[in-house]
């Protein structure tokens, strides 16, 4: 079985004689998908439409589809009850399997996202998109039991998997050197599988697989499996569009195999002989005989319904794996901005200071961007391919000022990208608020005369501004603005912190003690507080 994101449906193909049997529609945007153990349906995360479904194996339909908490990201099941990540509360939800009715929910840290139950259905594992944190849960009495850490700068960790004796956990993860000066290219960013030892529920350090010198250099690792005797690793690269096949013994390389566009998905049959790979951006799904370590055979499972021109932005927003995009497979736009969102991360290599990661949602609708100011339309992003990382351009010849003449319509790739840029939306918010609360803290947002600058709908004037959170002898831009900062969207607070340019709040009630402009917290009550950041939360 394999998930179609943009198709909004399920392929299901015989694993033998690779026939598709049957795809299956189901919610928005399909992210994972889990097999109950009796192997007669099947659960599917609806990232987008906040739905999970239930699925019918036998008949091969949509039996059911449960509300569940906003953007659901991984799913487990023992058959009888569903775990849920529910990425944007921070929640796993669990479900009865068959009515999908609620049972309970779990407060974890943020960013939920894959998930891992132990064989013997006693544990379950959670991973944290933009932490790298591993939260352990007990799934009998659903109390949170330790949380542990793959590193601070461990980043992207969508996946995990439990090896076949059960003893260890394998997380693909990309880890950031947010402190590193240079910025170059390839000290920046580092494609890592890191290793857990179950039993001490620990990081085993001396096991970490860098895929860099294991193998080659891989963009956003993301999903593996594991050889039955768990001797062998396969790892799909989502962003390089590649499959690295790691002995365990030497965590060395054996194999290097190229797949499809953006393999978020793999599989691996019960003999070992067969790995499946789902490229989610080509609607394909490449087929790894194990003892060559060769493709097979590569069967198409949805025709993609995207307009091309956005289908093609999309796979370049989400690719490294051609130079004018990066050098060595090292860089892509989601590398920093996954799915249009953020990294959580503040750089301290660029040569105008600290740079917060801004999301890219909705960004079409609130140009200029960076905190400089200095794009103005989607197409400058030629410039963050050519400096950051280190492509050779989608335009030909030498790149155009920002603020000078336009980068439109100089490439189809680069208008491409930016077309699909434009269409990336902005999720509703999972925070919830009494209308009383909201129009209190409305009233403290326009008396502290907030709207000024961050007017509705969009809560920004796309102005600059100098709000007292620059250094000018250290902050100046190429364009020589010196402290003066672009007025940042209000919209999606809830998922952007840390705040500010610098990313020195790190909530948002941190952010009323900050700067000049938004030091404003001396003057408030601790409920007047309250009310405005819930407020903040809720934008729309």
């Amino acid at each position: 079985m394999a998930v179609n994101p943009d198709s909004d449906s399920v392929t299901v193909l015989d694993a033998q004689s690779l026939q598709i049997l049957a795809e299956i529609p189901v919610g928005d945007d399909p992210r994972t998908l889990a097999i109950a153990p009796d192997s007669q349906s099947a659960l599917v995360t609806n990232h987008a439409g906040a739905t999970l479904s239930l699925l019918d194996l036998a008949q091969l339909v949509e039996v059911g589809s449960y509300a569940v908490g906003s953007m659901p990201y991984g799913v487990v099941t023992d058959g009888a009850r569903v775990f849920v990540s529910e990425f944007a509360p921070g929640h796993v939800g669990v479900l009865d399997h068959n009515s999908g009715e609620r049972l309970a929910h779990i407060a974890v840290a943020p960013f939920p996202a894959g998930l891992a139950l132990s064989a013997d259905g006693a544990s379950l594992y959670v991973t944290h998109l933009f932490s790298g944190r591993v939260t352990l849960i007990d799934a009998r009495s659903l109390e949170v039991k330790a949380n542990i850490t793959t590193g601070a700068s461990t980043n992207l960790s969508q996946f995990v998997a439990i090896s076949p004796n059960g003893t260890k956990a394998y997380l693909p993860q990309t880890r950031s050197n947010v402190t590193n000066t240079a910025m170059l290219f390839d000290s920046t960013v580092f494609p890592v599988v890191n290793v857990l030892d179950l039993g001490a529920f620990r990081l085993i350090v001396r096991e970490r697989v860098t895929l860099d010198t294991a193998d080659r250099p891989v963009n956003m690792p993301f999903a593996v499996a594991l050889s039955p005797d768990g001797k062998m690793l396969y790892l799909a690269n989502a962003g390089s569009d590649d499959l690295s096949v790691i002995d365990l013994s030497t965590n060395q390389g054996v194999a290097h195999i190229s797949v499809g566009a953006n393999p978020r998905g793999i599989a691996i049959s019960p003999d070992g002989a067969r790995v499946f790979v789902n490229n989610v951006l080509d609607g394909t799904l490449s087929v790894m005989e194990t003892e060559m370590h060769t493709i097979a055979e590569t069967v198409t499972l949805t025709e993609i319904p995207l307009p091309e021109p956005i289908l093609l932005g999309k796979r370049i927003f989400n690719s490294a794996a051609a130079p004018v995009l990066t050098t060595d497979n090292w860089i892509s736009c989601a590398t920093c901005h996954f799915d249009g969102m953020m990294d959580t991360r503040t750089w301290l290599g660029f040569p105008d200071g600290p740079r917060n990661t801004p999301s890219l949602l909705g960004v079409a609708q609130t140009l200029p961007m960076h905190w400089s100011g200095d794009l103005d339309e989607l197409q400058d992003v030629e410039i963050t391919i050519r400096d950051i990382q280190i492509g050779s351009g989608l335009i030909e010849g030498e790149a155009h000022d920002t603020l000078g003449s336009a980068h439109a319509g100089l490439s189809p790739e680069l208008d491409a990208l930016a077309m699909y840029m434009a269409i990336l939306e902005i999720p509703p918010s999972p925070y919830a608020a009494s209308p009383e609360q909201l129009s209190r803290g409305e009233a403290v947002f326009n008396t502290l005369e907030c709207q000024s600058c961050h007017p509705p709908p969009l809560y920004t004037d796309l102005q600059l501004h100098d709000v007292g959170t620059g250094n000018a002898a250290k902050e100046k831009n190429s364009h020589g603005r010196g402290t003066n900062f672009d007025t940042p969207s209000l919209r999606a607070l809830w998922m952007t912190a840390p705040y500010f340019h610098d990313g020195s709040a790190t909530t948002l009630p941190d952010a009323l003690h900050t700067g000049n402009e938004h030091n404003v917290a001396a003057g408030l009550s601790t409920t007047e507080i309250e009310d405005l950041t819930a407020f903040l939360l809720a934008l729309p």
